[in-house]
């Protein structure tokens, strides 16, 4: 029998493989876009960056979610809440917040920092 973790990995395994090229462009794009955000997103934020940057939709729009799923797993981003969707077409569904690898270790060190001065007074 299968963990609820198992199949998840295989679902997104289909998707990225069904999806290759999409998935491969979407997550080079994605990779860069994380590194560059100094507040907390969410996967309508990457998309519409996407898009505005005169990427063409994927077939299947799934390979974000692959997408993010990967930049999870390699430490790249971090859960942080969830927020209700804008997209008038998902009708307010929640959705996860991430932040950035960069932008959490930048907030380590301000609170590091603000500790030590908070010591020396």
């Amino acid at each position: 029998m299968k963990t609820s973790q198992q199949k998840a990995e295989e679902a997104i395994e289909q998707v990225k493989q069904g999806n290759r090229i999409y998935y491969e462009k979407v997550l080079s794009f994605a990779e860069l876009w994380v590194t560059q955000q100094m507040k907390s997103f969410s996967s309508e934020n990457l998309k519409n960056d996407y898009y505005n940057a005169g990427n063409e939709p994927p077939a299947e729009p799934r390979v974000f979610g692959a997408v993010f799923f990967k930049l999870s797993r390699n430490g790249k981003i971090f859960k942080n809440g969830f927020e209700y969707s804008k997209n008038p077409t998902c009708h307010a569904r929640p959705q996860t917040v991430w932040i950035s690898k960069e932008f959490r270790l930048k907030q380590q060190k301000n609170r590091l920092i603000k500790t030590q001065i908070g010591l020396e007074l």
